[in-house]
């Protein structure tokens, strides 16, 4: 595939050879900071969170959004990596909210040590975050500082909300605070590192808004549908996603009772309950066309996130933010019933 309508040099392999190489270099980086703080206490900890497996995508889109306004990638490195620190951080809270025992197929930190440990890892990630992005001045600083605390609200609107009295409004302002948030902070960090003008700033920030909501509906519709037996993560711990909303909303009240009964008995119920509401649930998710809603969600904000970056220049790297919100077009996969659901 050739970018003809934007870099036509350009290729979808030069962009996939992109991601790669960027990728290790951040994991290079990481690595030189971690080594930097080598005689702290918590450094082995610190390590384990920081270099576990991820897709490294709010760095890149820092680097991306310096780089399509003609910044320089070295210069905005410690930038980029500020996002993975603080993303980092929220993963680790995240785990110990949610009880997980695993995170990317390995123990939680919380898990692995201590409750303690973890929180003050997380406290410890924080702190490099900002000592990374300090040198980018007070402009840069706020809007950091403003993703974090609508990153803590968006958490607790997360664990606050119930199925009856959710909107979907409601809905996506958690999911633009909670997620979308950092995602946007990052293309506009990025952008005014590069020493992007204000209008290339404004596209770069609302791409990044578009793309991070497009990233948590995709996030949550694979939840759903991923081949497997196992509880699915959000239903599990009770968490409200756009699929639910949309079938609670389009049921009547019968369906609606037998619904929430249905996501009690994944929280709390065994075995044999599990199954059959888990079976249930999915079937009427696929029937009642929620699914198909979410994707058509996803769709949306694919095109509204490309379309904010129109009047960037047409750099190999807008081809690149392009590709990027191109990637999260839904590929549904059908789970696969196993007569036995696994905790």
């Amino acid at each position: 595939m050739r970018a003809s309508s934007l870099c036509p040099e350009v290729t979808e392999h030069d962009f996939r050879s992109y991601l790669e190489n960027t990728r290790q270099l951040i994991t290079s980086e990481l690595l030189s900071l971690v080594s930097g703080i080598s005689k702290m206490w918590l450094h082995k900890k610190i390590e384990y969170a920081l270099l576990s497996r991820g897709k490294r995508l709010r760095p890149i889109l820092v680097l991306l959004g310096a780089q399509s306004v003609g910044g320089d990638q070295e210069r905005v490195m410690p930038l980029a990596l500020a996002f993975e620190l603080l993303h980092t951080a929220t993963l680790v809270h995240d785990d110990i909210i949610d009880r997980d025992k695993f995170r990317r197929g390995i123990p939680a930190l919380h898990e692995k040590w201590s409750l303690n440990d973890a929180i003050l890892v997380g406290d410890a990630l924080i702190s490099l975050a900002i000592n990374s992005a300090a040198d980018y001045g007070a402009e840069v600083m706020k809007i950091v500082s403003k993703c974090g605390l609508e990153l803590c609200d968006g958490e607790y609107m997360d664990t606050s909300m119930s199925l009856s009295t959710t909107s979907e409004d409601e809905y996506f302002l958690k999911i633009r605070r909670k997620s979308a948030s950092l995602f946007r902070a990052a293309a506009q960090c990025g952008g005014l590192a590069g020493g992007g003008s204000h209008s290339e700033v404004k596209s770069l920030t609302n791409f990044g808004e578009n793309f991070g909501v497009a990233y948590q509906l995709k996030d949550d519709l694979l939840d759903l549908t991923l081949i497997g037996g196992f509880i699915p993560k959000d239903l599990k711990n009770g968490r409200i996603t756009l699929p639910l909303i949309h079938l609670y909303e389009t049921s009547n009240f019968i369906e609606r009772e037998a619904m929430e009964n249905d996501l009690q008995f994944l929280m709390e119920g065994n075995c044999t309950t599990k199954n059959v509401a888990l079976e249930r649930v999915l079937h009427n998710l696929k029937t009642t066309g929620s699914f198909a809603y979410c994707e058509q969600k996803i769709t949306e904000h694919i095109g509204r996130s490309i379309a904010s970056i129109s009047a960037l220049q047409n750099t190999e790297f807008k081809f690149y933010l392009s590709q990027m919100a191109k990637s999260l077009a839904p590929r549904r996969k059908q789970r696969i019933p196993t007569g036995e659901v696994n905790e």
